[in-house]
């Protein structure tokens, strides 16, 4: 069965402070594992932080994931030097570093933060077999020779803008479609989703359709465009053997949306999505 690349996001408005709180899953999202085969794995490949004011310490934890009572805790840093995103999102697990979870176990996500701070804090997952799952996903060195060609006639890769505006209370707004904006991709082509920029910084979209298997796949809002332009890249590069390169049919794009959620109320947000257009269809 193919491979599923999703995520958790779990947020808190206004925190009490000065003491670890629990962030309740956005809207249909969970904390618990999804159950997956025996002879699988799967990880907890990113941990992406976002607070609207002020720094915070982040918990993740279960019985089976590092320990019950802190586990994988790490710190936030909210930088008041930057303009406008001050550190909104974060990367803040090591980007070599996947954690394994358990079949159907149950995560605590926590935040130790300023009062009346917002938190959000997403989770990046990779199941390697998640039976009834379709999603579509490739290997770079897969991908590479079907759009890098001198012949320009077979090397249409563009830059796709979709307006997002996340959630005000922390929460995901309201879906896009891929096509709402710039309606653009050639019919019944297959693209490579590479990476992407925005305007404005938040602390995650997410994208999901059709071809992803109907899960969220997350893409951090950073402010730095280095670190997202080619961030499926980045991310199948770091893990070779799976696969992390979304692939996207075009007949899909009114099917296929994006959401965000942000800790600092980022408000709309164009997203230009690196999308390449493959010379034939992509088959795993």
């Amino acid at each position: 069965m193919p491979p599923v690349l999703t995520m958790i996001s779990a947020f808190k408005q206004s925190l009490s402070g000065s003491a670890f709180e629990a962030l309740s899953a956005c809207t249909g999202d969970s904390l618990s594992i999804i159950d997956f085969p025996d002879n699988s794995a799967a990880y907890v490949e990113e941990v992406i932080s976002g607070n609207s004011a002020h720094k915070m310490e982040v918990a993740v934890y279960s019985p089976r994931f590092g320990d019950n009572q802190y586990g994988l805790r790490l710190q936030h840093q909210f930088n008041p030097t930057l303009s406008g995103a001050d550190g909104d999102p974060q990367r803040i697990l090591a980007k070599e570093v996947d954690i394994p979870v358990y079949s159907t176990d149950t995560l605590n996500v926590q935040v130790n933060g300023t009062a009346s701070d917002n938190a959000d804090v997403v989770l990046q997952l990779y199941y390697e077999n998640i039976q009834g799952a379709g999603a579509r996903l490739a290997n770079w060195d897969q991908i590479k020779p079907l759009i890098q060609r001198a012949d320009a006639a077979y090397a249409r890769t563009l830059g796709i803008e979709v307006t997002v505006t996340p959630g005000t209370t922390g929460n995901y707004g309201t879906a896009v479609a891929l096509n709402t904006n710039d309606d653009r991709l050639q019919a019944d082509y297959d693209y490579a989703l590479l990476g992407y920029v925005v305007d404005n910084a938040n602390t995650c979209f997410r994208i999901k359709g059709p071809d992803t298997g109907y899960y969220g796949i997350p893409m951090p809002g950073s402010w730095d465009s280095n670190i997202t332009n080619g961030w499926f890249i980045e991310q199948d590069m770091l893990r070779p053997g799976r696969p992390h390169i979304p692939i996207i049919n075009s007949n899909n794009k009114a099917t296929t949306f994006l959401d965000g959620v942000s800790a600092s109320n980022g408000g709309a947000t164009k997203v230009s999505l690196l999308l390449a257009q493959l010379t034939g269809k992509f088959v795993a």
